[in-house]
């Protein structure tokens, strides 16, 4: 099938799902008032792509059959190719103020990563090769949603490893394994067709714990169990969240048969390469690094969209201290921009031959966003003040007994007033309430934490030149 229509995905999702939200079973997402908004989103989406002004850039024919698929799919060749995985993501996460983070296209990554790395699993066994290969084409021709779980459950440090259960194989039948354990998070598998699992590389892994395998959300012995919702139920004030509240999960696997066709990785020896593991994981994780960035810049110019434009409603624009933090987020949004068209100007070669972008400088990028974040949310609540907390809700405003004292006072003769409020509840969401706290763990913490990437990045830069020079400089002769 070629791409989906909004409906259609809307109906996928309407398969018999293990689904649960506060204790309760969840029989339908697509009409859930808790669920039902994501959803709905997520299948606009979809609409978008047969959109006549649209379809250029979200799609590409099929090299299998000619078929308009996602252009999520496309193995980019060439910096052009880059370009173009660019654009349309810009495109789709501009929609979503920066704050929709699993977009099917998003996910689509992960699929195309392991795929790039299939000469990797082939050293295992050829046949992970040949599936993955399988499974990539399967959910480009079929146009579907994927969800990826791969974090453990947290545990105490001294926690005897004997008495926790992380995800492994429980049996090893002709026809497939059977799994059993749990995963998080699980961000959008409410709203997705197929879950990807895969494990993060750890010196203690067994052989029955490193497996990668893909299965459908509705398959016999999974469950997913939601997070407390932060969509609100007041649109009129929560203009964000209502829509997007892409719902994290746990995702159980009680004793779940996977088809040996959707088992794309299985540690065969008792001893860990963690090197290789390591080329693995972060291989399969694809461009996933590289839409968080783009997304980031999107995001970006909310946020500088939101200081600038509560400045100017204010009438503290040219006030020193605003302009200082105006010029923060200009910074930190040039900075993203820059990064990214550096890093897309100067790609890499993966092993298979693909175009990458650069993974130093998307590192690099990333280091600066996730560090720089909080200072912006910071900015944003400084510029609004005690205004982001009282700012008067459209049904209070509109109430007939409230209204006109609100009018009276908070209004009065200042036309900016009802735009300004507008504005405020739509800063709150992003630096203040429970939907923005979770969208700044998010961040903080999606691609690994600040620290990670710290050390990601101290681990992999290239210094030479930089000591050289530094030593030429200084005097120091001898061998370099």
């Amino acid at each position: 099938m070629p791409i989906r229509r909004g409906a259609e995905y809307l109906e996928s999702l309407k398969d018999g799902r293990r689904l649960w939200l506060m204790g309760q079973r969840v029989e339908d997402v697509t009409t859930h008032p808790a669920l039902a908004g994501c959803a709905r989103s997520v299948a606009a989406v979809y609409d978008l792509q047969h959109d006549v002004a649209h379809q250029e850039l979200l799609t590409m024919p099929s090299p299998s059959t000619g078929q308009p698929v996602s252009r999520a799919y496309l193995l980019p060749r060439s910096v052009d190719d880059l370009a173009r995985q660019r654009r349309m993501y810009e495109c789709l996460v501009r929609r979503a103020g920066g704050v929709a983070a699993r977009l099917p296209q998003h996910l689509a990554t992960v699929v195309l990563g392991l795929y790039d790395v299939r000469d990797l699993l082939s050293k295992e066994d050829a046949a992970f090769a040949e599936r993955v290969a399988r499974y990539f084409e399967y959910c480009r021709e079929n146009d579907l949603s994927i969800a990826t779980v791969f974090s453990d459950p947290l545990h105490h440090r001294n926690h005897p490893a004997s008495k926790q259960e992380p995800l492994r194989v429980m049996a090893r039948r002709p026809d497939g394994l059977v799994v059993r354990g749990a995963k998080g998070v699980g961000t959008q598998a409410p709203y997705a067709n197929e879950l990807f699992c895969m494990t993060p590389p750890r010196p203690d892994l067994t052989p029955e714990e490193d497996v990668y395998f893909a299965a459908p959300v509705n398959a016999e012995g999974i469950h997913v169990i939601c997070r407390e919702p932060l969509a609100s139920a007041n649109p009129a004030d929560h203009p964000v969240s209502p829509s997007w509240d892409e719902m994290d999960s746990i995702v159980v696997f009680d004793d779940v048969f996977i088809p040996w066709e959707r088992v794309f990785y299985l540690r065969r020896s008792p001893a860990i390469d963690l090197a290789f593991e390591a080329r693995l994981f972060q291989g399969a994780v694809g461009l996933g690094p590289w839409y968080v960035l783009v997304r980031m810049a999107v995001k970006a110019e909310v946020l500088l969209g939101i200081c600038a434009a509560i400045a100017d409603s204010l009438g503290t624009a040219a006030q020193t201290a605003v302009q200082t933090a105006l010029a923060d987020a200009m910074v930190y949004l040039e900075t993203l921009r820059s990064c990214i068209q550096a890093a897309e100007a100067n790609p890499v070669r993966s092993p298979s031959g693909l175009t990458l972008p650069n993974p130093t400088t998307a590192l690099a990028a990333r280091t600066f966003a996730i560090e720089r974040y909080p200072l912006l949310l910071q900015h944003i609540r400084e510029l609004c003040g005690p205004g982001l907390l009282m700012a008067p809700g459209q049904a209070d405003l509109h109430n007939p007994d409230i209204g006109p004292h609100l009018h009276r006072y908070f209004v009065a003769h200042d036309q900016a007033a009802p735009e300004r409020f507008r504005l405020l509840k739509l800063a709150w969401e992003y630096a203040c309430d429970s939907f923005g706290s979770r969208q700044l763990l998010f961040e903080m913490y999606n691609v690994g934490s600040l620290a990670t990437n710290k050390q990601r990045l101290a681990s992999t830069y290239d210094t030479r030149a930089c000591i050289a020079l530094a030593k030429e400089l200084a005097g120091v002769i001898g061998p370099q």
